[in-house]
Formats: structure tokens, C-alpha cells, sequence
């Protein structure tokens, strides 16, 4: 119910000649460091959201959803599992937009060449639901349980160095780490080529956010399809940016990007269409996968639509 009175005060506002919010300061947008999520810096870096949205880079994706828990963000890029974790512990947050599936760009990788299982070996993996789903999913491909291996959370940031220094044995990580690691010598255990859209990230708002600000919110949408366009006709360019950032070479980067699907206007527009829609079942699969793991307590709803992306040109 939040939800529909959220969008029809969106849709409300956007049907309306100069309507207007009376807030002038950036809408505020946070990611972690991640392929999916580098258009939205692409955007910000190519002025087109002028100074009326700020995009934020934090070290993890568990900062991220702190960030979004405390109110000191408007949006957020996040996987959708991180999105139905902020649904059940009560805060009012939607669905904005698909960024990503990934597909081959989170791994579980080692450095030991001799490495075939997942057997008996300690992992190392952020404290989150999205590491242990997939995690889960190689576990469960492989015949194994959390019973046949050590858990030991790890950070993003130093996925390198405790891999390398040997206090684990691998590491369940995403790029740019990915292929900064298989750079290294390193050896993929698994990925999500073996299991396609497992991993899917979202652009998400808080639901106050959305109703107060609806304008800020087409054109933070609108201007991420404007560098999406940037990518295609400015590879060149739009390559040297992501790989500063990422600080990958072009091999790498493209490894990178080959890992991910970034979904057009009209992929989303669908994606959020039917009864059920391809993101009713989405949700409702990773749900599931979450309660069966014991990382959710309960259902949540998923929500109506983005109706808006409508209004949006792309």
C-alpha cells in the first residue's frame, strides 16, 4: 500500500506542467565498486546529471544497505536479495530499475592451481546474503553443504590480500576483483555462468524518496540510459574511464564487462511487465533461496511496478 501511494504520487507529479519539490540539495545514490554499477559514474562524470544527483562510491555493499538503513541515502545500486533483506527488516524501499545480471562475474576463486573442491577448504566471503547465495548455489551444484567447508567472513577490499597471504583458500568475490585475481594465476571454482540471473542488481529508492522527489528520479534514470548510450558509441573512451576506476587493463575490462548484461529501457519496461512479471518471479526464487538458507524469516511482498519507466525516454 506505501508502495502504491509512492508511485501514484510519482505518476501524480510527473502528469503535472511545473511540478516541482521544494529540496534543492543532490539526490543521493551509493554503490559498491562493481561493473554493473560503473554507468551511473559514466553519467555523473559526463555531467548529465548536472549537480542535481550525487553518486557515491563506499567499500561495500554492506555499507551500502548501512547507509540506506540510517537515511543518508535517497537510492541505491544493490542485489536484489539486498533489496528484499532491507524489505523484511522493515525499511520502505522500491524497485527502480534492473542495472545487471550477472553472468560469469561472481566467482568463487583460488590461487592454488591444485585446488579442484570446495571440499574441506576455508572461504572467504562478505557477510552478506548475496555471498551466501552464491555460495549456496556452488555448494549445492557440487553435492556439498555449509557443513563441508569453513566460513570466514572477509571483506571485499582484502579478497587480494587474504587470498594471497593464504588465510583462505578462496574467496566467493565479484569483479573488478575477479579478474584482477584470474590475472594473478588465480583459478575459478565456480561462477554465475553456471547459474544464469542468480545474481541480478537493482537500482533502489526509499519509498519517502520517491514520492518527495519523482523529477530528480526520471533523471537519474533517463541520464543513466544517456552514458548507456555513451558506452555504444564511445567505447574508446567510455574504456579508458572504467578502467581507471576499476583498475583493470583492456583485457581485463572486457573480461569484466563480458561477465555482465546491462539490460536496455525497453529490457526493463518488460522485466516489470505481466502477472506475474519476469521481477515477480526473480524476487520470489531469491526469497525462496534466502528462507530455505535460513538468511530470511518470512515472506515479503515484491511490490508494484515502476510504472514511470514509462515516461522515460531511452
Amino acid at each position: 500500500m506505501k508502495y502504491l501511494k509512492a508511485i501514484l504520487a510519482l505518476v501524480l507529479c510527473l502528469s503535472l506542467a511545473g511540478c516541482t519539490v521544494n529540496d534543492n540539495r543532490p539526490l543521493k545514490v551509493a554503490t559498491n565498486l562493481w561493473p554493473g554499477y560503473e554507468p551511473l559514474y559514466l553519467a555523473q562524470y559526463l555531467g548529465v546529471f548536472r549537480n542535481d544527483i550525487e553518486v557515491i562510491q563506499l567499500p561495500s555493499a554492506t555499507e551500502v544497505m548501512r547507509a540506506m538503513t540510517h537515511g543518508n541515502l535517497d537510492a541505491a545500486a544493490m542485489s536484489l536479495d539486498e533489496m528484499i533483506s532491507l524489505r523484511a527488516s522493515g525499511l520502505d524501499v522500491e524497485p527502480i530499475m534492473v542495472l545487471d545480471y550477472s553472468r560469469g562475474a561472481d566467482a568463487i576463486v583460488t590461487l592454488n592451481p591444485d585446488l579442484d573442491s570446495l571440499a574441506g577448504i576455508a572461504v572467504g566471503v562478505e557477510n552478506t546474503a548475496l555471498g551466501a547465495i552464491v555460495l549456496s548455489e556452488a555448494l549445492s551444484q557440487s553435492g556439498l553443504d555449509f557443513n563441508d567447508l569453513t566460513i570466514i567472513n572477509v571483506s571485499p577490499d582484502d579478497h587480494e590480500t587474504v587470498l594471497r597471504r593464504g588465510a583462505v583458500d578462496a574467496v566467493v568475490t565479484f569483479e573488478p576483483v575477479r579478474s584482477r585475481l584470474l590475472g594473478q594465476g588465480g583459478k575459478l571454482l565456480f561462477d554465475t555462468q553456471q547459474a544464469p540471473d542468480l545474481v541480478v542488481d537493482m537500482l533502489v529508492a526509499r519509498t519517502d524518496a520517491l514520492a518527495a522527489r519523482s523529477q530528480r528520479f526520471k533523471q537519474l534514470v533517463a541520464g543513466y540510459f544517456k552514458a548507456r548510450e555513451y558506452m555504444l558509441t564511445n567505447q574508446s573512451e567510455a574504456e579508458v574511464f572504467f578502467a581507471k576506476r576499476l583498475k583493470l587493463d583492456q583485457e581485463q575490462l572486457r573480461q569484466a564487462f563480458g561477465g555482465v548484461y546491462l539490460p536496455t529501457l525497453q529490457d526493463n519496461r518488460d522485466w516489470f511487465s505481466g502477472h506475474p512479471s519476469a521481477y515477480d518471479m526473480a524476487f520470489e526464487r531469491i526469497q525462496q533461496v534466502m528462507i530455505d538458507r535460513q538468511l530470511l524469516e518470512g515472506h515479503v511482498t515484491p511490490g508494484d511496478p515502476p510504472v514511470w519507466l514509462l515516461e522515460v525516454s531511452g
